[in-house]
């Protein structure tokens, strides 16, 4: 008497998924260049009136759109700036960007300000905290754009190196 052996059903494939004609692609908010003028203009309005129903003086006013101007501009490059490199490894070059250049420049405008005697008319005119810190974002912010560039040309960085110094 034979036993009873299960039959082997053969496998069965899955359908690919392919994209209905009627479905619509996501779209994104930031990828509309349009955004990043209105949100600029918009900033620039607010900013000049807040600060002026303040009465802030007028330096203090265009240090503080400068700062946030910067934070939109790096925002808009890293957004429509292609990279071939991992995400990681660019936010890495990025924030050793804004870390430790940025850092250096924010030192080196401060102490030539103080060297220079500068610092006291800064800090009658808009006070110390406030130039402090948005001239510390104005510097971070551009240590991070630098950071970006040197990823962009890692390669040739490396190249030079090589030929100058090593194998």
């Amino acid at each position: 008497m034979p036993k009873n052996v299960p039959k082997i059903q053969p496998k069965k494939k899955k359908p690919k998924k392919t994209p209905l004609k009627n479905q619509t692609k996501q779209v994104s908010i930031t990828t509309s260049k349009f955004y990043w003028v209105t949100l600029t203009a918009f900033m620039v309005i607010f900013g000049s009136v807040y600060g002026y129903l303040l009465k802030v003086s007028f330096a203090a006013i265009v240090l503080l759109l400068t700062s946030v101007l910067f934070i939109i501009g790096f925002a808009y490059y890293v957004r429509f700036t292609p990279s071939s490199l991992k995400t990681t490894k660019r936010a890495t070059f990025i924030f050793v960007g804004a870390s430790i250049i940025g850092f250096l420049i924010w030192v080196a405008i401060v102490a030539i300000f103080d060297w220079t005697g500068f610092w006291g008319h800064i800090a009658d005119s808009i006070g110390d905290n406030f130039f402090a810190i948005t001239s510390l974002v104005i510097c971070l912010t551009s240590g991070a754009t630098i950071g970006d560039l040197i990823s962009k040309n890692n390669e040739r960085i490396n190249a030079f190196f090589r030929n100058r110094f090593g194998k």
